[in-house]
Protein backbone atom coordinates (compact mmCIF):
# COMPACT_ATOMS: atom_id res chain seq x y z
CA UNK A 1 0.00 0.00 0.00
CA UNK A 2 1.08 3.33 -1.24
CA UNK A 3 1.82 5.56 1.78
CA UNK A 4 3.51 9.12 1.50
CA UNK A 5 2.42 10.80 4.90
CA UNK A 6 1.31 10.19 8.26
CA UNK A 7 -1.13 11.54 11.45
CA UNK A 8 -1.02 17.20 1.87
CA UNK A 9 0.37 26.05 -15.46
CA UNK A 10 -3.08 27.24 -15.91
CA UNK A 11 -4.94 23.83 -16.75
CA UNK A 12 -8.70 23.60 -16.76
CA UNK A 13 -10.08 21.62 -14.14
CA UNK A 14 -11.04 18.27 -15.77
CA UNK A 15 -14.82 16.45 -16.04
CA UNK A 16 -15.78 15.74 -12.47
CA UNK A 17 -17.02 11.97 -14.18
CA UNK A 18 -13.36 11.52 -14.61
CA UNK A 19 -13.19 11.09 -10.80
CA UNK A 20 -14.99 8.11 -10.43
CA UNK A 21 -14.97 4.68 -9.37
CA UNK A 22 -15.69 2.63 -13.11
CA UNK A 23 -17.83 0.22 -11.17
CA UNK A 24 -20.42 2.76 -11.12
CA UNK A 25 -21.59 4.00 -14.13
CA UNK A 26 -23.16 7.15 -12.58
CA UNK A 27 -22.03 10.13 -13.15
CA UNK A 28 -19.82 11.69 -9.94
CA UNK A 29 -21.48 14.94 -11.09
CA UNK A 30 -25.14 13.63 -10.37
CA UNK A 31 -23.79 12.53 -6.95
CA UNK A 32 -22.62 15.53 -5.64
CA UNK A 33 -25.39 17.28 -7.00
CA UNK A 34 -27.82 15.53 -4.57
CA UNK A 35 -24.70 14.53 -1.55
CA UNK A 36 -26.39 17.15 0.90
CA UNK A 37 -30.07 15.91 0.31
CA UNK A 38 -28.78 12.49 0.34
CA UNK A 39 -26.97 12.54 3.23
CA UNK A 40 -29.95 14.59 5.36
CA UNK A 41 -32.46 12.09 3.79
CA UNK A 42 -30.88 9.22 5.20
CA UNK A 43 -30.54 10.42 8.48
CA UNK A 44 -32.62 8.85 11.03
CA UNK A 45 -34.44 9.98 14.30
CA UNK A 46 -33.08 8.28 17.19
CA UNK A 47 -35.66 6.30 19.04
CA UNK A 48 -36.75 4.68 21.91
CA UNK A 49 -34.08 6.58 23.96
CA UNK A 50 -35.21 8.11 27.56
CA UNK A 51 -36.41 11.87 27.44
CA UNK A 52 -35.43 13.98 30.61
CA UNK A 53 -38.60 13.35 32.06
CA UNK A 54 -38.93 9.74 31.50
CA UNK A 55 -35.05 9.24 32.74
CA UNK A 56 -36.06 11.66 36.13
CA UNK A 57 -39.07 9.13 36.29
CA UNK A 58 -36.95 6.00 36.08
CA UNK A 59 -34.61 7.75 38.68
CA UNK A 60 -36.97 9.08 40.87
CA UNK A 61 -36.10 8.57 44.85
CA UNK A 62 -37.24 10.01 48.11
CA UNK A 63 -33.89 12.30 47.96
CA UNK A 64 -33.32 15.55 46.51
CA UNK A 65 -31.87 15.47 42.86
CA UNK A 66 -30.18 18.58 43.02
CA UNK A 67 -27.64 17.41 45.62
CA UNK A 68 -26.92 13.99 43.52
CA UNK A 69 -24.18 13.54 40.82
CA UNK A 70 -27.15 12.23 38.99
CA UNK A 71 -28.08 16.06 37.52
CA UNK A 72 -24.93 15.72 35.45
CA UNK A 73 -26.65 12.83 33.35
CA UNK A 74 -29.45 15.15 33.07
CA UNK A 75 -27.41 18.14 31.88
CA UNK A 76 -26.26 15.87 29.16
CA UNK A 77 -29.58 14.47 28.33
CA UNK A 78 -30.93 17.60 27.83
CA UNK A 79 -27.95 19.21 25.86
CA UNK A 80 -28.66 16.50 23.37
CA UNK A 81 -32.61 17.08 22.93
CA UNK A 82 -31.94 20.54 22.09
CA UNK A 83 -29.95 19.81 19.28
CA UNK A 84 -31.50 19.67 16.21
CA UNK A 85 -31.82 16.22 14.17
CA UNK A 86 -29.46 17.57 11.10
CA UNK A 87 -26.54 17.96 13.91
CA UNK A 88 -25.43 14.25 13.28
CA UNK A 89 -22.06 15.05 14.27
CA UNK A 90 -23.33 17.24 17.17
CA UNK A 91 -25.96 14.37 18.11
CA UNK A 92 -22.92 12.20 17.90
CA UNK A 93 -20.76 13.88 20.56
CA UNK A 94 -23.56 14.67 22.52
CA UNK A 95 -24.94 11.15 22.56
CA UNK A 96 -21.20 10.32 24.16
CA UNK A 97 -21.25 12.54 26.81
CA UNK A 98 -24.53 10.80 28.24
CA UNK A 99 -22.79 7.62 27.65
CA UNK A 100 -19.98 9.27 29.20
CA UNK A 101 -21.79 10.92 31.94
CA UNK A 102 -24.46 7.47 32.91
CA UNK A 103 -20.48 5.67 33.40
CA UNK A 104 -19.69 8.34 35.80
CA UNK A 105 -22.56 8.16 37.99
CA UNK A 106 -22.62 4.12 38.24
CA UNK A 107 -18.66 4.34 39.37
CA UNK A 108 -19.63 6.60 41.67
CA UNK A 109 -22.06 4.74 43.33
CA UNK A 110 -20.65 2.00 43.19
CA UNK A 111 -22.40 -0.18 45.77
CA UNK A 112 -25.71 0.23 43.60
CA UNK A 113 -28.79 2.24 44.64
CA UNK A 114 -32.07 2.90 43.08
CA UNK A 115 -31.06 5.26 40.27
CA UNK A 116 -28.66 2.82 39.30
CA UNK A 117 -30.45 0.39 36.78
CA UNK A 118 -32.26 3.63 35.13
CA UNK A 119 -29.02 5.49 34.49
CA UNK A 120 -27.54 1.98 33.10
CA UNK A 121 -30.29 1.57 30.60
CA UNK A 122 -30.01 5.35 29.53
CA UNK A 123 -26.21 4.48 28.64
CA UNK A 124 -27.06 1.25 26.63
CA UNK A 125 -29.96 3.36 24.78
CA UNK A 126 -27.26 6.41 24.16
CA UNK A 127 -24.71 3.24 22.87
CA UNK A 128 -27.47 2.12 20.55
CA UNK A 129 -28.13 5.34 19.37
CA UNK A 130 -24.64 6.14 18.03
CA UNK A 131 -25.25 3.52 15.58
CA UNK A 132 -28.86 4.87 13.89
CA UNK A 133 -26.81 8.19 12.76
CA UNK A 134 -25.68 8.37 9.16
CA UNK A 135 -21.91 8.50 8.55
CA UNK A 136 -21.83 10.72 6.32
CA UNK A 137 -23.65 13.55 7.90
CA UNK A 138 -21.74 12.92 11.05
CA UNK A 139 -18.22 13.33 8.87
CA UNK A 140 -19.42 16.03 7.36
CA UNK A 141 -20.90 18.26 10.85
CA UNK A 142 -17.64 17.20 12.24
CA UNK A 143 -15.71 18.86 9.90
CA UNK A 144 -18.09 22.06 9.98
CA UNK A 145 -17.20 21.77 14.12
CA UNK A 146 -13.52 21.43 13.44
CA UNK A 147 -13.94 24.33 11.21
CA UNK A 148 -15.69 26.75 13.55
CA UNK A 149 -13.12 26.00 16.52
CA UNK A 150 -9.88 26.84 13.91
CA UNK A 151 -11.67 30.03 13.32
CA UNK A 152 -11.91 30.75 16.96
CA UNK A 153 -7.91 29.93 17.33
CA UNK A 154 -8.90 26.79 19.61
CA UNK A 155 -6.62 23.58 19.14
CA UNK A 156 -9.00 20.77 18.44
CA UNK A 157 -6.27 18.72 19.57
CA UNK A 158 -7.18 19.77 22.78
CA UNK A 159 -10.52 18.80 22.72
CA UNK A 160 -11.48 15.74 25.05
CA UNK A 161 -14.56 14.89 22.89
CA UNK A 162 -11.77 13.99 20.00
CA UNK A 163 -14.04 15.66 16.83
CA UNK A 164 -10.76 14.87 14.39
CA UNK A 165 -11.07 11.02 15.57
CA UNK A 166 -14.90 10.69 15.79
CA UNK A 167 -14.60 11.72 12.36
CA UNK A 168 -12.00 9.48 11.10
CA UNK A 169 -13.98 6.35 12.31
CA UNK A 170 -17.18 7.64 10.60
CA UNK A 171 -15.96 8.14 7.40
CA UNK A 172 -14.82 4.59 7.81
CA UNK A 173 -18.57 3.25 8.07
CA UNK A 174 -19.49 5.66 4.81
CA UNK A 175 -20.16 3.27 1.68
CA UNK A 176 -17.34 2.93 -0.87
CA UNK A 177 -19.54 4.49 -3.76
CA UNK A 178 -20.70 7.22 -1.35
CA UNK A 179 -16.78 7.93 0.11
CA UNK A 180 -15.04 8.51 -3.20
CA UNK A 181 -18.43 10.96 -4.24
CA UNK A 182 -17.97 12.75 -1.42
CA UNK A 183 -13.94 13.02 -1.51
CA UNK A 184 -15.03 14.10 -5.24
CA UNK A 185 -16.48 16.94 -3.82
CA UNK A 186 -13.63 18.01 -1.77
CA UNK A 187 -11.33 17.32 -4.93
CA UNK A 188 -13.48 20.39 -6.66
CA UNK A 189 -13.55 22.61 -3.13
CA UNK A 190 -9.98 22.14 -4.34
CA UNK A 191 -10.28 23.19 -7.47
CA UNK A 192 -12.53 26.07 -6.76
CA UNK A 193 -9.96 28.09 -4.60
CA UNK A 194 -8.85 29.30 -8.11
CA UNK A 195 -12.43 31.47 -7.72
CA UNK A 196 -10.66 33.06 -5.12
CA UNK A 197 -9.10 36.58 -6.30
CA UNK A 198 -7.45 37.14 -3.32
CA UNK A 199 -4.93 33.45 -3.80
CA UNK A 200 -1.88 33.90 -4.58
CA UNK A 201 -0.67 33.47 -8.06
CA UNK A 202 2.41 30.69 -7.09
CA UNK A 203 -0.80 28.54 -5.07
CA UNK A 204 -3.47 28.98 -8.31
CA UNK A 205 -0.85 28.06 -10.49
CA UNK A 206 -0.20 24.63 -8.45
CA UNK A 207 -3.84 24.02 -7.96
CA UNK A 208 -3.85 24.26 -11.78
CA UNK A 209 -1.58 21.25 -12.40
CA UNK A 210 -2.88 18.84 -9.62
CA UNK A 211 -6.68 19.60 -11.20
CA UNK A 212 -4.89 18.67 -14.56
CA UNK A 213 -3.74 15.33 -12.90
CA UNK A 214 -7.13 14.01 -11.36
CA UNK A 215 -8.40 11.72 -14.50
CA UNK A 216 -5.72 9.63 -13.30
CA UNK A 217 -7.12 9.22 -9.77
CA UNK A 218 -9.50 6.47 -10.11
CA UNK A 219 -10.26 5.32 -6.43
CA UNK A 220 -10.69 7.26 -3.53
CA UNK A 221 -11.14 5.36 -0.75
CA UNK A 222 -10.99 5.12 3.02
CA UNK A 223 -7.30 3.06 3.79
CA UNK A 224 -7.63 -0.22 3.59
CA UNK A 225 -5.49 -1.83 5.79
CA UNK A 226 -2.69 1.00 5.84
CA UNK A 227 -1.70 4.38 5.97
CA UNK A 228 -3.09 6.65 4.07
CA UNK A 229 -1.62 8.25 0.50
CA UNK A 230 -1.29 7.72 -3.45
CA UNK A 231 -0.78 4.39 -4.70
CA UNK A 232 -0.13 3.51 -8.17
CA UNK A 233 -1.78 0.89 -9.51
CA UNK A 234 -0.49 -1.97 -11.65
CA UNK A 235 -0.62 -1.32 -15.71
CA UNK A 236 -3.51 -2.36 -17.26
CA UNK A 237 -4.62 -3.55 -20.73
CA UNK A 238 -4.17 -0.06 -21.88
CA UNK A 239 -1.06 0.63 -19.87
CA UNK A 240 -1.92 3.98 -18.90
CA UNK A 241 -1.11 5.20 -15.30
CA UNK A 242 -3.79 5.10 -12.68
CA UNK A 243 -3.60 5.87 -9.12
CA UNK A 244 -5.22 4.92 -5.86
CA UNK A 245 -5.84 7.34 -3.46
CA UNK A 246 -6.03 6.34 0.74
CA UNK A 247 -7.67 9.66 2.05
CA UNK A 248 -6.51 10.44 5.24
CA UNK A 249 -10.32 11.23 6.93
CA UNK A 250 -9.21 12.38 10.15
CA UNK A 251 -9.27 15.75 9.61
CA UNK A 252 -7.45 17.61 12.38
CA UNK A 253 -7.94 21.04 11.48
CA UNK A 254 -10.69 20.61 9.75
CA UNK A 255 -11.40 21.32 5.80
CA UNK A 256 -8.08 22.92 5.61
CA UNK A 257 -6.77 20.04 6.80
CA UNK A 258 -8.25 17.70 4.04
CA UNK A 259 -8.02 19.89 1.07
CA UNK A 260 -4.07 20.15 2.09
CA UNK A 261 -3.77 16.42 2.47
CA UNK A 262 -5.52 16.23 -0.92
CA UNK A 263 -3.10 18.84 -2.38
CA UNK A 264 -0.36 16.90 -1.03
CA UNK A 265 -1.49 13.54 -2.38
CA UNK A 266 -2.13 15.34 -5.96
CA UNK A 267 1.25 16.76 -5.86
CA UNK A 268 2.84 12.86 -5.86
CA UNK A 269 0.87 12.47 -8.76
CA UNK A 270 1.70 15.69 -10.99
CA UNK A 271 5.57 15.11 -9.80
CA UNK A 272 5.44 11.11 -10.46
CA UNK A 273 4.18 12.09 -14.39
CA UNK A 274 6.56 14.80 -14.17
CA UNK A 275 9.90 13.37 -13.66
CA UNK A 276 8.96 9.97 -14.98
CA UNK A 277 10.81 8.28 -11.63
CA UNK A 278 9.27 4.89 -10.28
CA UNK A 279 6.78 3.74 -7.82
CA UNK A 280 8.35 5.53 -5.18
CA UNK A 281 7.34 8.30 -6.80
CA UNK A 282 10.42 9.96 -5.77
CA UNK A 283 11.04 14.09 -6.91
CA UNK A 284 14.13 13.49 -9.14
CA UNK A 285 14.21 13.32 -12.57
CA UNK A 286 15.01 9.48 -13.72
CA UNK A 287 18.56 9.09 -14.38
CA UNK A 288 19.95 12.11 -12.18
CA UNK A 289 23.32 10.97 -10.78
CA UNK A 290 24.49 11.06 -7.14
CA UNK A 291 25.85 14.63 -7.75
CA UNK A 292 23.34 16.18 -8.87
CA UNK A 293 20.47 14.51 -6.07
CA UNK A 294 23.08 15.42 -3.59
CA UNK A 295 23.08 19.36 -4.33
CA UNK A 296 19.15 18.82 -5.09
CA UNK A 297 18.82 17.80 -1.39
CA UNK A 298 21.06 20.56 -0.34
CA UNK A 299 18.86 23.11 -2.01
CA UNK A 300 15.63 21.84 -0.88
CA UNK A 301 17.03 21.44 3.00
CA UNK A 302 18.30 24.67 2.61
CA UNK A 303 14.92 26.32 2.10
CA UNK A 304 13.42 24.45 4.66
CA UNK A 305 15.73 25.28 6.96
CA UNK A 306 14.85 29.12 5.64
CA UNK A 307 11.03 28.29 6.38
CA UNK A 308 11.61 27.11 9.91
CA UNK A 309 13.59 30.08 10.48
CA UNK A 310 11.13 32.09 9.50
CA UNK A 311 7.88 30.36 11.29
CA UNK A 312 9.88 30.38 14.67
CA UNK A 313 8.02 32.84 16.96
CA UNK A 314 6.07 33.96 13.45
CA UNK A 315 3.26 36.07 15.58
CA UNK A 316 0.06 35.41 13.62
CA UNK A 317 0.17 31.66 13.89
CA UNK A 318 -1.59 30.09 16.80
CA UNK A 319 -0.02 27.20 18.66
CA UNK A 320 -1.85 24.67 16.51
CA UNK A 321 -1.42 26.40 13.33
CA UNK A 322 2.34 26.46 14.15
CA UNK A 323 2.94 22.85 14.99
CA UNK A 324 0.97 21.90 12.15
CA UNK A 325 3.68 23.98 10.38
CA UNK A 326 6.26 22.49 12.22
CA UNK A 327 5.56 19.01 11.23
CA UNK A 328 5.43 19.51 7.87
CA UNK A 329 8.70 21.04 7.84
CA UNK A 330 10.34 18.22 9.36
CA UNK A 331 8.53 16.16 7.08
CA UNK A 332 9.78 17.06 4.29
CA UNK A 333 12.97 16.27 4.74
CA UNK A 334 13.66 13.63 7.41
CA UNK A 335 16.48 11.05 7.29
CA UNK A 336 16.20 7.56 5.18
CA UNK A 337 13.06 8.05 4.22
CA UNK A 338 13.97 7.59 0.16
CA UNK A 339 15.62 4.30 1.90
CA UNK A 340 12.88 2.89 3.55
CA UNK A 341 10.21 3.79 0.97
CA UNK A 342 12.62 1.68 -1.29
CA UNK A 343 13.38 -1.14 0.48
CA UNK A 344 9.53 -1.55 1.49
CA UNK A 345 8.65 -1.32 -2.14
CA UNK A 346 11.17 -3.83 -3.27
CA UNK A 347 10.12 -6.11 -0.52
CA UNK A 348 6.61 -5.76 -1.87
CA UNK A 349 7.53 -6.43 -5.07
CA UNK A 350 6.78 -2.89 -6.68
CA UNK A 351 10.02 -2.28 -7.55
CA UNK A 352 12.92 -4.37 -8.92
CA UNK A 353 16.53 -4.82 -6.81
CA UNK A 354 18.12 -2.60 -9.27
CA UNK A 355 15.64 0.53 -8.88
CA UNK A 356 16.04 -0.47 -4.91
CA UNK A 357 20.03 0.38 -5.21
CA UNK A 358 19.33 3.22 -7.09
CA UNK A 359 17.18 5.01 -4.90
CA UNK A 360 19.07 3.77 -1.85
CA UNK A 361 22.19 5.40 -3.58
CA UNK A 362 20.20 8.35 -3.70
CA UNK A 363 19.03 8.57 -0.61
CA UNK A 364 22.50 8.41 1.04
CA UNK A 365 23.78 11.04 -1.16
CA UNK A 366 20.77 13.48 0.18
CA UNK A 367 22.78 12.75 3.85
CA UNK A 368 20.20 13.97 6.21
CA UNK A 369 17.88 15.02 3.67
CA UNK A 370 16.95 11.78 2.07
CA UNK A 371 13.04 12.43 2.82
CA UNK A 372 13.59 15.82 0.40
CA UNK A 373 13.56 13.63 -2.54
CA UNK A 374 10.05 12.61 -1.96
CA UNK A 375 8.22 14.76 0.03
CA UNK A 376 9.23 18.08 -0.49
CA UNK A 377 7.26 19.57 -3.39
CA UNK A 378 4.13 17.86 -1.42
CA UNK A 379 4.50 19.67 1.85
CA UNK A 380 5.29 23.32 0.11
CA UNK A 381 1.94 22.43 -1.41
CA UNK A 382 0.09 21.33 1.25
CA UNK A 383 0.89 24.56 3.37
CA UNK A 384 0.18 26.66 0.52
CA UNK A 385 -3.55 25.49 0.72
CA UNK A 386 -3.15 25.61 4.89
CA UNK A 387 -1.98 29.22 4.50
CA UNK A 388 -4.26 30.39 2.29
CA UNK A 389 -7.65 28.77 4.20
CA UNK A 390 -6.04 29.97 7.27
CA UNK A 391 -6.35 33.75 5.37
CA UNK A 392 -2.27 34.23 6.52
CA UNK A 393 -1.39 37.87 5.84
CA UNK A 394 0.76 37.31 2.42
CA UNK A 395 3.06 39.84 3.25
CA UNK A 396 3.89 37.25 6.49
CA UNK A 397 7.46 36.38 5.92
CA UNK A 398 7.01 32.77 6.12
CA UNK A 399 3.91 32.98 3.67
CA UNK A 400 6.43 35.14 1.53
CA UNK A 401 9.30 32.63 1.63
CA UNK A 402 6.87 29.73 1.12
CA UNK A 403 5.51 31.31 -1.95
CA UNK A 404 9.02 31.59 -3.79
CA UNK A 405 9.84 27.82 -2.69
CA UNK A 406 6.43 26.46 -4.04
CA UNK A 407 6.95 28.21 -7.30
CA UNK A 408 10.85 27.50 -7.52
CA UNK A 409 9.55 23.38 -7.18
CA UNK A 410 6.48 23.91 -9.16
CA UNK A 411 9.01 25.49 -12.12
CA UNK A 412 11.19 22.58 -11.57
CA UNK A 413 8.49 20.02 -12.45
CA UNK A 414 7.40 22.10 -15.21
CA UNK A 415 10.67 22.07 -17.09
CA UNK A 416 10.72 17.97 -16.30
CA UNK A 417 7.33 17.96 -18.20
CA UNK A 418 8.38 19.39 -21.00
CA UNK A 419 11.59 17.66 -21.36
CA UNK A 420 9.95 14.15 -21.25
CA UNK A 421 7.53 15.41 -23.90
CA UNK A 422 9.74 15.78 -26.15
CA UNK A 423 12.48 18.81 -27.78
CA UNK A 424 9.77 20.08 -29.61
CA UNK A 425 7.65 20.81 -27.04
CA UNK A 426 10.69 22.68 -24.94
CA UNK A 427 11.37 26.49 -25.05
CA UNK A 428 14.38 27.28 -27.35
CA UNK A 429 16.26 27.89 -23.91
CA UNK A 430 15.21 24.49 -22.54
CA UNK A 431 17.82 21.69 -22.40
CA UNK A 432 15.75 18.16 -22.59
CA UNK A 433 19.04 16.61 -19.95
CA UNK A 434 18.24 19.74 -17.40
CA UNK A 435 19.64 18.32 -14.04
CA UNK A 436 16.76 17.21 -11.81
Amino acid sequence: MRTHETPGQAHSAPPVSSVRNNRDPRSLAALQSTAGNTAVSRMITVSRMMTEDEFKQSTATSGLRGRSEITKVDKALRAFYALPSAKQGARLLALKDIVRACGDYAAHKSEGGSRVRGTEQLGQQAEAAQGQLDPEAVFRDLLTELDRMMSEGKNPDLDIRGPAGEAQKAAQAVSADRFHAMMGEFVQKLGALREDRTLPEETRAVIGELMAVVPLVTVMQYPQGGMPGMKLNPAGDGGSAAYTFNVDTQTRGGTSFLLGHIAHELTHVAAHQAFGSSPVMELVRSGATDEEVAALAAERKKALGELKAALAGNPEFDDFQQGMLEEKLVYGAQPHKLERYAEAFEKAGKITAAQKERLVGWGRAAGDASGALVEYDTVLNQMLIYLHMWRTSQDNPFYVRLREAAQGAYERRSRARLARSGPADQPANQSADQPA
